[in-house]
């Protein structure tokens, strides 16, 4: 009789630890003005591209000052950035989700950009 309750006893606790919530995973907003809740609608903060969730850039086109830092923020899906090959460009950023990577934008120029993982997914950053 005794392991009986110790049984309920358990499965009770077990119980209540789901109830709870159990402790998942819960994604958190970077810094900046973003937010990884899908659907969303996305302000960047200044010199933040934000990669959404529905697969564009915000903004396509940023325009930022020589030697300025730029924060690129991945929202849940998983995006990449790959710059255009040519000279000054920063180094791409591999596949990221839920995270913001930082890239210092040191020549001036227009950097253009793509998402290898969703076609169309392009912006670019002028560097004055």
């Amino acid at each position: 009789m005794r392991s009986k309750a110790k049984q309920a006893a358990v499965l009770a606790g077990l119980a209540v630890v789901v109830a709870c919530g159990g402790g998942g995973y819960s994604p958190t907003s970077p810094s900046g003005g973003s937010s990884n809740t899908p659907g969303t609608p996305t302000t960047p903060a200044a010199n933040e591209v934000i990669a959404t969730t529905s697969n564009t850039f915000s903004p396509s086109t940023l325009t930022v000052a020589k030697g300025t830092t730029v924060t690129f923020t991945f929202q849940g899906t998983q995006h990449n950035v790959n710059f255009a090959n040519v000279a000054g460009a920063p180094s791409n950023i591999g596949n990221t989700a839920n995270a913001g990577v930082q890239r210092l934008f040191a020549t001036a120029g227009t950097f253009g950009y793509d998402c290898s993982l969703h076609s169309g997914m392009t912006g670019k950053v002028v560097v004055n």
